[in-house]
């Protein structure tokens, strides 16, 4: 059975990452704009990140595949080149689960923080599951469309993300 975008029929592992950066002194977050054509909050205003896959038959036995899922959601969605060695648990904002009894999915979700300085500092290019990408300070979030209730998983990862930033800079 191979299910994408979950690790089993009924469970999933949601990471997303709060890259912030200083522009001018103060803290900014990358913002990216999900697909019109996205199954949940199209359009909406989102972090990047994405859903563990189940390791292909191929991979050995190996501990803490969730921080090189991140990392590779991170470039694909970015281009960034974030190291898993950023993702230690002083850089996790958030950690809830949610479960949807009318698909019976259970998913626990991880949000993390980067300094923008530590990735590669290429520039952004978005993957084609997005249509737009922009820099937001805190003061400006209520600007953006980020789902409603279904996204509010995301405006607190980034608000806990500037306050982690802001007591770390």
């Amino acid at each position: 059975m191979s299910l994408q975008h979950q690790l089993t029929e009924n469970v999933k592992l949601l990471q997303k990452v709060a890259i912030i950066r200083l522009n001018n002194s103060e803290p900014e977050v990358l913002l990216l704009q999900r697909s019109v054509n996205a199954l949940s909050r199209p359009s909406c205003w989102d972090l990047p990140g994405g859903n563990s896959e189940w390791p292909s038959s191929a991979q050995i036995s190996a501990a803490n595949l969730h921080l090189s899922d991140i990392s590779r959601e991170i470039l694909e969605e970015t281009s960034l080149s974030v190291s898993e060695n950023n993702f230690d648990l002083d850089k996790m904002v958030h950690f809830s689960t949610y479960f949807d009894n009318g698909k019976q999915i259970f998913t626990v979700i991880c949000g993390w923080m980067v300094d923008f300085s530590l990735t590669n500092q290429s520039e952004i290019q978005i993957s084609d599951e997005h249509q737009n990408y922009i820099w937001a300070s805190q003061a400006n979030l209520a600007n953006y469309d980020f789902g409603g209730e279904n996204g509010a998983f995301v405006v607190d990862m980034i608000q806990k993300a500037f306050s982690k930033f802001k007591n770390h800079s």
